[in-house]
C-alpha cells in the first residue's frame, strides 16, 4: 500500500526500521489505554513484534494496517487500519472497521482525520466497500470528534 494526501503517506510497516517510531505511538499510555487489551509496549522488540503482525493482516483484498507518515519530517506519526470488523467472540465478520492510533506530540493537527479520508475513499472507491465502521470507547473524546468531522454516524 502506498497513499498520498498533502502532508501525509499511508504505507506499509517495515518492521525493523519502523520500530523505533512506533515505539513512540505503543509505548505511550495515553495511546494504548483506548486498545483492546494492549498495555505499553516496553521495548522495541516488543514494537517489532506488534509491527510484524500488523504486516500480517495486510491482504490482497486490500485491508491492512499501515505506518502513516509526516511528510515535512519524514517521521511516523500514527498508524491507520482498514481490518474486517470481529463479532463478539473476536471472529472476523465481512464488515470493515476504520480506525487510527497517532502520538500524542501529532495530536490536534487534522492527521488522523487527514489520513482516515484517504483511507475511506480508498475503501469505497477502489474496494467497492459499501459501509466503513469505526468504533470506540464512548469516553474516547479525540476519536469521536475525528469521526465527526469524517462524517460518520453514531450506531450503537
Amino acid at each position: 500500500m502506498y497513499l498520498e494526501t498533502s502532508r501525509l503517506i499511508i504505507r506499509d510497516w517495515q518492521p525493523m526500521q519502523d520500530a523505533r517510531h512506533a515505539l513512540d505511538i505503543y509505548g505511550n499510555e495515553q495511546v494504548t489505554r483506548w486498545l483492546a487489551n494492549a498495555e505499553p509496549e516496553k521495548s522495541i522488540h516488543d514494537v517489532q513484534g506488534r509491527l510484524q503482525r500488523y504486516v500480517s493482516r495486510t491482504t490482497t483484498g486490500g485491508t491492512g494496517i499501515w505506518a502513516v507518515v509526516e511528510k515535512a519530517i519524514d517521521h511516523i506519526v500514527g498508524t491507520l487500519l482498514l481490518v474486517p470488523l470481529p463479532d463478539r467472540e473476536g471472529v472476523p465478520t465481512d464488515d470493515i472497521e476504520i480506525g487510527w492510533h497517532f502520538r500524542p506530540a501529532s495530536w490536534g493537527y487534522g492527521y488522523a482525520t487527514e489520513a482516515a479520508q484517504c483511507i475511506i475513499q480508498y475503501g469505497f472507491e477502489e474496494m467497492n466497500l459499501p459501509m466503513i465502521y469505526a468504533v470506540t470507547l464512548p469516553d474516547n473524546t479525540r476519536s469521536i470528534a475525528v469521526m465527526t468531522r469524517l462524517g460518520m454516524q453514531p450506531v450503537g
